[in-house]
C-alpha cells in the first residue's frame, strides 16, 4: 500500500473485481475511503499504480488514470487529516468524477472535492 485511509482487507479484496472509475464519470460519491497501491499488469507484469475509491453509492470504484491517482493521493491525505481532527472527524467527503480531454485529444478523469 502506496497511501490509504479508512481502506480495510475486506476494501482490498473487493477492489479486485471493482467498477472502473470511467463508468461513473459525471456522478458525484461519498468517499467512504481510499487507497494507492502496486499491482502487477496483467499483460506485462510490471508493477502499476491503481486508484482505489470505496464509496456509498457504487461499492469500490478503481483507476489506473495518472491525472486521477495524483488527486487521490491529495484526498488521502485530505480525508486523513479530516479524521485527526475531533471537530471535522464525521465531515462527508463528496468527490465530482469528471471527464475531460486534453489539448491532444485524449480522455482523462479528473476528481474534485465538493
Amino acid at each position: 500500500m502506496i497511501n490509504a485511509v479508512n481502506f480495510t482487507k475486506k476494501d482490498e479484496i473487493n477492489s479486485m473485481s471493482s467498477t472502473p472509475l470511467q463508468k461513473v464519470t459525471g456522478e458525484t460519491v461519498h468517499v467512504l475511503g481510499a487507497a494507492l497501491t502496486e499491482r502487477p499488469d496483467e499483460q506485462t507484469g510490471e508493477a502499476k499504480k491503481v486508484g482505489i475509491l470505496v464509496t456509498e453509492e457504487f461499492g469500490t470504484l478503481s483507476t489506473i488514470s495518472g491525472t486521477a491517482i495524483k488527486s487521490l493521493d491529495m484526498i488521502i491525505d485530505y480525508m486523513t487529516d479530516l479524521s485527526g481532527d475531533p471537530e471535522t472527524a464525521d465531515e462527508k467527503v463528496l468527490v465530482n468524477i469528471k471527464s475531460a480531454k486534453s489539448n491532444s485529444g485524449r480522455d482523462f478523469i479528473t476528481l474534485e472535492i465538493v
